[in-house]
């Protein structure tokens, strides 16, 4: 990727030089692309120069876009300008993305954030959140979306052009006291990444050990879910092993594998040790809302203030 001599008025030619260096290390592993997709390439390519709102991405990144949309590109562009302006206009999720600072450090602390280490007979890779610490009270939940993004960004890194993902969010450990530290227009914001700009594809979200106030949940977040994402949500109230094949998972649901609290550890340290420098330097692939010919609407990306404190829950 060339270095973008002009990205901002600020002439930080050496940060975009050095950040080029760091996006997306799976990239290395795509040389050469996969072959036929040539001319979608080049057609993205065109369309990008068109959007100089767009900042200038390497022929790779196109390619993550276009996989994870089956090479349509309709699609893919609408989710390349969704993925940039979404980063431009929700700094409190995609900036500050140093692990080592202290509200990301304390999300790694109250959490465990894994993806296990085989795939599954599809060849799907397997994506395990939950708390680790159930006082609600240190939870910032922007924080947690930030660290979120964070750890997605690194696994669509390492996983090059991946088949799918299954995602598991175990709600064991939740209360209804981390519902009333659910700020809206970060789970607005958050639910809008995850359905149009997160460039991977999904196949299935599953919620296990379902609370009991999951009909509250569903209730605020029903409103924020397009329809095929609703349809890739599954529920159980059972653990992880009633829905993934058991030879996959840690030694804390019943698998081979090795705990949840050190792959944990382990993929932690790779952020941090590995990917800091990459991590904080990607801020800059945004989109400059200065040079944008068309004004979105905006009305998604309000200020984050508002929170569920003040709910009623039957």
């Amino acid at each position: 990727m060339p270095c973008q001599e002009n990205y901002d008025n600020r002439g930080h030619a050496c940060t975009v030089m050095a950040a080029t260096k760091y996006l997306h290390p799976f990239l290395r592993g795509l040389q050469p692309l996969p072959e036929g997709h040539e001319d979608d390439i080049q057609q993205i390519r065109e369309w990008m120069k068109s959007q100089p709102h767009l900042p200038h991405i390497s022929d790779d990144y196109i390619m993550l876009f276009l996989h994870s949309n089956y090479y349509k590109q309709k699609e893919s562009k609408e989710t390349i300008e969704c993925y940039f302006t979404l980063r431009a206009n929700t700094p409190d999720l995609f900036t500050n993305r140093d692990p080592l600072a202290v509200k990301n450090k304390t999300i790694m602390d109250i959490t465990h954030m894994i993806a296990l280490p085989n795939k599954t007979t599809e060849g799907y890779h397997v994506l395990l959140y939950r708390l680790s610490d159930s006082d609600y009270s240190k939870l910032n939940f922007a924080d947690a979306v930030r660290v979120f993004c964070m750890f997605n960004d690194i696994k669509l890194s390492e996983d090059r052009l991946s088949e799918g993902y299954i995602v598991i969010f175990d709600m064991k450990g939740c209360s209804l006291g981390h519902l009333t530290r659910v700020t809206l227009p970060a789970l607005r914001a958050f639910m809008h990444y995850i359905q149009n700009a997160h460039p991977c594809r999904l196949k299935k979200i599953h919620v296990v050990h379902t609370v009991s106030f999951i009909n509250q949940v569903m209730c605020l977040v029903k409103p924020l879910i397009h329809s095929n994402l609703l349809n890739l949500l599954n529920f159980s109230s059972e653990g992880p092993a009633s829905i993934v094949d058991q030879e996959l998972l840690p030694e804390d649901f019943g698998g081979p594998g090795v705990s949840v609290k050190q792959l944990h550890e382990e993929q932690r340290k790779n952020m941090e040790e590995n990917y800091r420098d990459w991590l904080v330097e990607s801020e800059i692939f945004k989109a400059d809302e200065k040079k944008r010919i068309k004004k979105p609407n905006k009305g998604m990306f309000a200020s984050f203030t508002s929170s569920f404190k003040s709910l009623e829950i039957d």
